[in-house]
């Protein structure tokens, strides 16, 4: 492979990565407000129902960082099929909200261990996640140059 296309490649990388961080962090963001401070005393009570306490959740963290960067890759990607822009960039966000947010929690809804209205915040909260997230984060990749 020519030097410039590995070059171009790392570029698209740094951007991708770099762009995709930064809506980890919007998303990260988000996700504390709403689950850690808001919905806490919830969250507390649906784990104590279960004999637990709630824990780990610094693994979502560096997920949420993950979601960001698969989420700018996507738009990358689906970018090449239908073209850049606006529409692109909502499908993109469609695609993450449902894989990360919907499919799981869904998964999760008929084993009852946990409140359907809370297991509804979650997928609800997936939704302003890749609006304040996702969509922003593209938007700062396709700035980059």
């Amino acid at each position: 492979m020519p030097a410039a296309s590995t070059s171009s490649s790392r570029s698209d990388w740094m951007r991708i990565a770099a762009s995709g961080l930064l809506g980890g962090l919007v998303i990260n963001a988000v996700e504390w407000l709403v689950h850690r401070v808001w919905l806490d005393a919830e969250w507390t009570q649906a784990f104590a129902a279960l004999g637990k306490r709630p824990m780990g959740w610094n693994t979502f963290v560096m997920a949420n960082f993950l979601v960001g960067i698969v989420a700018v890759w996507t738009y990358d990607w689906l970018g090449r099929i239908y073209g850049r822009g606006v529409r692109t960039a909502i499908r993109s966000a469609v695609a993450i909200w449902i894989v990360f947010w919907v499919i799981p929690i869904l998964g999760m809804q008929p084993m009852s261990l946990f409140p359907n209205s809370l297991l509804a915040w979650v997928i609800g909260i997936g939704i302003v996640d890749g609006l304040l997230g996702v969509l922003p984060a593209i938007w700062i990749y396709e700035r980059l140059t």
